[in-house]
């Protein structure tokens, strides 16, 4: 009888003891309050500092890299001195890898996630033709590298591509809207539907010889896909027509080489410039 008694006060006592261990809402929220302001004080003090520092790293690439992209020659031999480098800490660098990847890896010795952002943080900064001294302040502005090389998810040359297409699309639709006609044709059945907006009236035609054309049948609604590809097209032979009235006189490989024009090329198209 005398050791049920204990066995039962034993076990109350373990329970009381086990109930004072846990604690209040209030300890809680007044702890997680306290970690609140030390996470603050890490972004604030300890990242900010940290992150100054690798932007720092990461100017003084930029300033190196473009330097070095004014003379391809200079680029080509920066390229092989570095990757040779790069070989002996058994670091591989694939030939279809931006060049600027190479500066990244050999500065920073890091695996290919982070030389990717660093490299797309870089490509960025010379898309938007960044002052060194504007560097940082540059990778601040969008919200630090993770989201900087988000701003490079493409090509140099295709940004700059669907830049062009861009503006003279907007050149095409303000010439449309003002341009004289070259003839007025009396068609059947040319009631249109203008749907979202749209402004122009698109015709089936036949082409029967240079500069004539048989006027078929006006499409009865005009869509704004329809509208933003018939007008893409217009912009895009603006372009090339453009393009071949342009001086025909290529310049030196030295006064092309910005980085801007090599950022975006490969080791390997480096390496056979």
């Amino acid at each position: 009888m005398l050791d049920n008694t204990k066995v039962t006060i034993s076990a109350t006592t373990k329970a009381t003891e086990a109930k004072a261990v846990a604690p209040s809402t209030t300890a809680v929220i007044k702890r997680a309050n306290e970690l609140v302001k030390a996470r603050e004080k890490f972004e604030t003090e300890t990242l900010a500092r940290s992150n100054k520092e690798l932007y720092g790293i990461l100017s003084e690439v930029y300033d190196l890299f473009t330097n070095a992209s004014k003379d391809l020659a200079c680029l080509k031999e920066t390229v092989k001195e570095m990757k040779a480098g790069l070989s002996k800490r058994n670091v591989r660098v694939q030939s279809n890898s931006p060049a600027l990847t190479v500066f990244v890896r050999y500065v920073f010795n890091s695996d290919r996630k982070r030389a990717y952002n660093y490299t797309r943080t870089l490509m960025a900064a010379i898309q938007a033709n960044t002052p060194l001294n504007k560097f940082s302040e540059f990778i601040e502005s969008k919200g630090g590298v993770e989201e900087c090389k988000k701003n490079f998810v493409k090509k140099i040359e295709t940004v700059q591509k669907e830049l062009a297409i861009k503006e003279a699309t907007a050149e095409m639709t303000a010439t449309l809207q003002t341009m004289e006609a070259e003839e007025v044709v009396h068609m059947t059945d040319s009631s249109v539907y203008f749907s979202d907006g749209c402004d122009f009236v698109y015709v089936i035609a036949r082409q029967t010889a240079k500069d004539k054309l048989e006027l078929l049948r006006v499409i009865p609604k005009t869509t704004k896909a329809l509208e933003n590809s018939a007008i893409k097209e217009l912009a895009k032979d603006l372009i090339e027509k453009r393009a071949t009235a342009k001086d025909a006189g290529k310049a030196s490989k030295k006064d092309v080489a910005t980085a801007k024009a090599v950022s975006s090329m490969s080791v390997k198209q480096v390496e056979m410039a």
